[in-house]
């Protein structure tokens, strides 16, 4: 290899001595300036449980679980027989996602409620005889789309989830 002309190892050494300071105080500062590297992970929205946005089925678009509300604008009929597993798999439902608020015997006494203000509205008792005299169609439709400060469980239970329940809430009061 030739070596630089003078001109050029003046500019190469000049160079040199201009960024060594440089350099050291880049060290020196590296900790102070955090540079942030984004990776993919943390480029996205973060979304909670029970949190928005909730996108909504196109309206054109077929739902997966068939049918679960009538067009006509009539209660649903229960297509579920209430037998044995059906009533077995509606206690198992009904204890993961009503009974805090409705109790264990369906009596509106939950073990959420004590926490509410005295004034607020306490959760339906379903042994209650209106529950027994009312249609199978009307308890799956508050299943299905709440009432009150009840949430909608469509998105929680199945068309034939919500039937098992439909099920075992009819004997509660039996």
């Amino acid at each position: 290899m030739i070596p630089p002309s003078g001109y050029l190892r003046r500019v190469i050494i000049t160079l040199v001595i201009l960024s060594v300071p440089l350099m050291v105080g880049l060290a020196f500062t590296y900790d102070v300036i955090k540079v942030d590297w984004t990776s993919n992970m943390e480029d996205q929205p973060s979304i909670e449980a029970q949190e928005g946005p909730r996108l909504w089925a196109p309206a054109e678009s077929v739902p997966f679980e068939g049918a679960s509300l009538p067009k006509n604008g009539r209660q649903p009929d229960n297509p579920v027989p209430p037998d044995a597993v059906s009533l077995e798999r509606g206690k198992q439902l009904f204890a993961r996602h009503c009974a805090l608020c409705h109790g264990e015997s369906g009596q509106g006494n939950g073990p959420i409620t004590q926490q509410w203000q005295a004034d607020a509205k306490k959760p339906a008792n379903l042994t209650d005889p209106r529950v027994a005299q009312g249609s199978d169609g009307s308890i799956y439709l508050t299943i299905s789309e709440g009432y009150g400060a009840m949430p909608a469980l469509n998105e929680n239970l199945n068309v034939r989830e919500r039937w098992d329940v439909v099920n075992y809430v009819k004997s509660l009061s039996k």
